[in-house]
């Protein structure tokens, strides 16, 4: 994959894992029930940011 596709999957994840965040607080702010999976999404969204800023910082840190 080119760096400019994994860019854009990962605006695409970041936007998601933004709007389903909000989603589920303010859901929860106003106590209607969330579905016990939109958590885990959201945990999954974030971890794949926070491997790509590492990984990023990595490479960068390596001279790739």
């Amino acid at each position: 994959m080119t760096a400019c596709v994994l860019r854009q999957i990962s605006i695409v994840a970041c936007l998601a894992g933004l709007a389903a965040s909000l989603v589920f607080f303010l859901a929860t702010w106003h106590g209607t029930p969330t579905p016990q999976w939109m958590p885990a999404l959201i945990a999954m969204l974030g971890g794949y940011e926070l491997v790509q800023w590492a990984q990023g910082l990595w490479f960068r840190r390596v001279g790739r």
